[in-house]
């Protein structure tokens, strides 16, 4: 294929909006309006998921979205039918969460081996700020963390506050952190249960008073600590939700969706296929995931067979597990090339970047919206050509930028240079350092 064409870049500046899609007020991107749903119930049976793929398709363009933090898109609304939907879903007693974004792990209550249930802490928390109304004046994209532990954890999910389940003597106390993941979090306070709704109300109140647009790395955690000293964060690694997963006694069937997308026809087929194998309910889980429950283990071929059929990801091994992509041209107005494409140019050209070591981010613009975080490499499309990234957001300065013509030539260097060491490419990348890479790509070694 040529590489210039489908990764050209359009001459549109990305646009933030500083807002998040919500049923009630619907984003303009470049297929019609975008809703977001936080669903209340933790998990829908495959009767439901099929009303939710019916109506994306009578009152949108039938493509549905799993984000990064586990919520629910549909895509191409208009003013008129994103209404219509948001009655329609109502009526179907699929209801969507609004205000403050309070986030549990997609297995909370599920998992026998979590510290604790996060639900009822969460919930406590969503009654106290409901309760507080306009007294509360909250970033749009605040969001809160409520993590118990367990296997499909949240511990690398970035939020401006979390409280992480530990265990102190016996005894379960929530560690409150600020801006940043477990570990990365600027901790301060281990309490119990009953005092952690107040304290994060505290926080709350002091994000209020800074103004409608202040994050947690806006707080002063030396003026907010209640302890001097804490133990060292401890964070658990979490796999990937991808394959048949045992959380505890639980046995779950994990799938991606590529590109965190998928079409209403075949998401039907899929539910349908759920259905006969016996499946109970299906959950949305972060890295654009969704968790099957109820599948027996000896109907686990059956399960991915099912779900390849409908263009998920059931492998733990397929390397677009490692790569992280925006819809970009394909359907955001401020999508300046197109991840597609560039997923298609990665695998063919540069496998050893693909390895697992790294987490590859594409991005149509400066925004980062798939990948809010820092990613060890990251390719983003500028007005300039297409950006590359290292330890860092979509939008911070590049390694370089090249024209979409040059980046196949680009790729292909670098993943000759780490098919030849036998380090990782995460490894090797790092030692290469910015100047060594930028020499690299550009053929001045």
């Amino acid at each position: 294929m040529s590489v210039a064409q489908p990764l050209a870049t359009a001459a549109r500046p990305p646009e933030r909006r500083g807002a998040c899609p919500t049923l009630a007020t619907p984003m303009e991107t470049g297929d019609g309006l975008l809703a977001r749903l936080r669903p209340v119930a933790p998990g829908y049976a495959p009767k439901a998921w099929l009303r939710l793929a019916t109506l994306s398709r009578t009152h949108g363009n039938g493509l549905l979205d799993v984000t990064a933090r586990g919520n629910l898109q549909i895509r191409g609304l208009t003013r008129d039918s994103a209404g219509q939907l948001a009655q329609d879903l109502a009526d179907a007693g699929l209801h969507s969460h609004t205000g403050l974004a309070i986030e549990t792990p997609p297995l909370a209550g599920l998992d026998s081996s979590e510290i604790a249930d996060g639900r009822p802490l969460a919930e406590a928390l969503r009654a106290a700020v409901m309760a507080e109304g306009d007294a509360l004046r909250l970033a749009p994209k605040l969001a809160v963390v409520v993590d118990g532990g367990g296997l499909l954890n949240l511990s690398g999910q970035v939020a401006d506050i979390r409280l992480d389940a530990v265990r102190r003597d016996g005894a379960v106390l929530w560690r409150i952190g600020l801006a940043g993941d477990a570990l990365s979090a600027r901790a301060l306070a281990e309490v119990p249960q009953s005092e952690a709704v107040a304290v994060v109300l505290q926080l709350l109140s002091a994000l209020t008073a800074l103004g409608p647009a202040a994050r947690g790395r806006d707080l002063d955690p030396a003026a907010l600590a209640r302890s001097a000293t804490l133990p060292p964060p401890q964070a658990i690694p979490s796999p990937a939700p991808v394959g048949f997963l045992t959380a505890g006694g639980l046995v779950v069937q994990g799938v991606r969706l590529p590109f965190g997308r998928i079409a209403a026809e075949a998401l039907v087929t899929w539910l349908e296929g759920l259905e006969r194998l016996g499946a109970s309910e299906v959950r949305l889980a972060p890295g654009h995931a969704l968790l099957v429950l109820g599948i027996a283990p000896e109907r686990a071929a059956e399960a991915a067979a099912l779900a390849q059929v409908a263009g998920l990801i059931v492998d733990p091994a397929d390397p677009r597990n490692h790569i992280v992509a925006c819809p970009g041209q394909r359907g955001c107005g401020s999508g300046l090339i197109d991840p597609r494409a560039l997923t298609d140019l990665l695998v063919t050209t540069a496998p050893a970047l693909l390895d697992g070591s790294l987490t590859l981010h594409l991005s149509g613009c400066g925004k980062g919206c798939a990948h809010p975080a820092a990613a060890p490499l990251g390719l983003t499309g500028t007005p300039d050509g297409i950006a590359l990234v290292v330890a860092g957001r979509a939008g911070d300065p590049p390694v370089d930028v090249l024209a979409a013509a040059d980046l196949g030539p680009a790729l292909s260097r670098l993943s000759l240079r780490l098919r030849a060491a036998p380090d990782s490419a995460v490894t090797q990348i790092t030692q290469l350092g910015p100047d060594g890479l930028r020499a690299l790509i550009k053929d001045e070694t």
